[in-house]
């Protein structure tokens, strides 16, 4: 069976990432969310209750798109995917205290996720999704992109095939080893992840906001914006 070139990618990092088939990852949620999931077993996240700034709706429905199209399905209409964090940081998997800022009584779940349900993606270049930046292939790309955004008019037939070459190369998002941007090296990169389905059976660790790292005390250099969280 033949795969686009976006799916063959995805699924080599979820192979590279796995473990017997399964993703380690973390998410922050609040206490309460947590102890639903105790009560129901399962839990997807329904669109109004994630904390998605709107500025960045237009973002989110791309990563939406993206995973569906990779076969990576939501199992109902009007969901926003579950966030997580596969890697923080070097030699640092799991979140920093950072990440529960914002959150009631946040608690880290600990997860093993079937490899073929979650997406991975790079986290820096994810902030080019979310400003609407083209993601280029060389210095003489982005300089000629940049000189065809200056002379193109606004709404122009010129203007919207940019629009969609900008968005064509969001792809490398999920090329986490990609060098053109330079983006550290790749042990170095901070990687996150999307599911649809938040499932108990997948917990394996309930972590406290008290027993993790500061960011800023471990990486006193980086600075810091953390994924999506959310409240249920």
């Amino acid at each position: 069976m033949m795969h686009s070139p976006l799916t063959s990618v995805i699924r080599k990092w979820q192979r590279e990432f796995s473990s017997n088939g399964r993703v380690t990852c973390w998410t922050v949620v609040e206490r309460s969310t947590w102890q639903m999931l105790e009560a129901e077993g399962l839990l997807a996240c329904p669109i109004d209750k994630a904390n998605d700034d709107p500025i960045f709706q237009d973002a989110y429905a791309w990563m939406k798109d993206s995973m569906a199209s990779t076969g990576v399905l939501a199992p109902e209409p009007d969901l926003s995917p579950w966030w997580c964090w596969v890697r923080s940081g070097e030699n640092h998997p799991e979140p920093y205290t950072e990440d529960a800022e914002g959150l009631h009584d946040p608690v880290v779940l600990q997860l093993s996720v079937p490899a073929e349900q979650i997406v991975l993606s790079c986290f820096d270049l994810w902030h080019f999704v979310l400003n609407k930046c083209y993601v280029w292939t060389s210095e003489l790309d982005e300089q000629n992109f940049d000189r065809a955004m200056e002379n193109a008019a606004e709404g122009s037939d010129a203007a919207l095939q940019l629009q969609r070459r900008m968005q064509k190369s969001w792809s490398a998002v999920f090329e986490l080893d990609q060098t053109a941007v330079d983006m550290g090296p790749f042990e170095a990169k901070s990687i996150q992840g999307c599911f649809w389905t938040l499932r108990l059976a997948d917990v394996t660790a309930v972590i406290e906001r008290d027993a993790l790292t500061s960011r800023h005390q471990a990486i006193p250099s980086e600075s810091f914006a953390a994924v999506p969280r959310w409240a249920l």
